[in-house]
């Protein structure tokens, strides 16, 4: 064999040597590929059929911050309450289970305890340890869902509370898990829950059972049955409350300031709060002494300042933004809610209201009976989240 047909045939042999090794490759990748590709599909199938639990619950546990008195802790407090005063008399027991947030983790704070203001609440238990089993169920506050699956093993059962839609900043994505209960506080917490559902599901059957209403409701101490009474009685009268308007200052300020400057000096307007937080005595004390409350921040759920500010003879004004948009949730009458931002309409209509006042609060009585409902209504919501955890579950 000559160099030429020598080298000719070298090459040949190390290009079927490289195709044998590239085809040999090849295979390899398509084997490790099909391998893979049986967990990704059992992933994704996991994901869309993971079902609703339907073991019977003996314990729920109400997750909540502790030594914090605001409208979420105390309606967690509220929901303790109800669940083991219910009229049904089931073996289900509530407690209160307090955590704190550690870098994304949930820290039980065993030692933590009720603050004085939930003594009003006579049916409250404390957790001292957590029987992570799979008759437990554990609600989690709407702003705390990326701490689901972080408490212990996770054994446990997991509902959401959306007490609002707004502070979750859109971290809970898992629209797709159906082992997650949702209790809505809102008509705009319900239909967000639904559309989310819905969209992750896609064809799926929509299961109603996975979503729950459950409200909350302005506590005693701010109604006219307690030490507020006396307070109240001193604001009586027309002349006797000093303060025109009030706002809060932390929602929807730049709207505020644009009814200000178009009223100039004509009106007082007196923020709640601001740089120093207020107690829930002190917020009280300024809306018994106010004749108007105007709201045109967000709703991120039922608000409690409105109602609050209803109950304590106000009229309230309001945008129709979130829950704002929902009578169901705002049921004020329509005039006083504002669709279209016009300084105009507001400037006009906060006259007619401070110089016709006693007429016009008249208007809100249907909200504030509304608003004095809201306890009971609490209780029917409970008595449907035990049926449905507890007595329509046959294991």
């Amino acid at each position: 064999m000559d160099f030429n047909a020598m080298l000719s045939k070298l090459k040949r042999d190390a290009a079927a040597a490289s195709a044998s090794e590239a085809s040999s490759n090849k295979r390899l990748r398509t084997n490790e590929k099909d391998e893979e590709t049986p967990v990704i599909t059992s992933i994704t199938a996991k994901k869309k059929t993971r079902p609703l639990p339907t073991k019977k619950v003996q314990r729920i546990y109400l997750v909540c911050p502790p030594n914090v008195q605001t409208g979420g802790p105390e309606a967690m407090h509220q929901l303790c309450d109800k669940i083991n005063s219910s009229a049904l008399k089931t073996e289900v027991s509530a407690f209160m289970l307090y955590i704190d947030d550690q870098r994304g983790r949930a820290h039980f704070m065993n030692h933590a305890k009720p603050l004085a203001a939930y003594s009003i609440y006579p049916n409250i238990k404390v957790c001292s340890s957590l029987e992570d089993t799979d008759s437990s169920l554990v609600i989690w506050p709407e702003c705390w869902t990326n701490l689901i699956d972080s408490l212990q093993t996770g054994e446990y059962q997991k509902a959401i509370w959306w007490l609002s839609v707004d502070n979750n900043n859109g971290k809970f994505q898992d629209w797709y898990r159906r082992d997650i209960l949702h209790l809505y506080q809102s008509e705009y917490a319900k239909c967000y829950i639904i559309k989310n559902v819905k969209t992750a599901i896609k064809g799926d059957e929509f299961k109603t059972e996975q979503v729950l209403p459950m409200t909350e409701y302005i506590p005693p101490r701010h109604r006219s049955d307690n030490q507020y009474s006396s307070l109240a009685e001193q604001c009586e009268s027309e002349s006797e409350r000093e303060h025109e308007i009030l706002y809060n200052p932390l929602k929807g300020i730049h709207y505020t300031d644009a009814i200000r400057k178009r009223s100039e000096s004509k009106f007082r307007f007196t923020p709640i709060g601001g740089k120093k937080r207020l107690s829930p005595l002190e917020v009280t004390q300024l809306l018994i002494q106010a004749k108007v409350y105007i709201d045109f921040g967000p709703h991120p759920g039922m608000d409690r300042l409105p109602r609050e500010a209803a109950i304590a003879n106000c009229i309230v004004i309001t945008n129709k933004e979130g829950a704002a948009f929902h009578d169901t949730d705002v049921p004020i009458p329509d005039k006083y809610k504002i669709g279209t931002f016009d300084v105009d309409r507001i400037h006009k209509l906060l006259k007619e209201s401070l110089e016709n006042y006693k007429e016009k609060t008249r208007e809100f009585d249907s909200y504030r009976d509304w608003i004095a409902s809201q306890e009971n209504k609490m209780e029917n919501c409970v008595e449907g989240l035990i049926s449905s955890v507890v007595t329509e579950r046959l294991n």
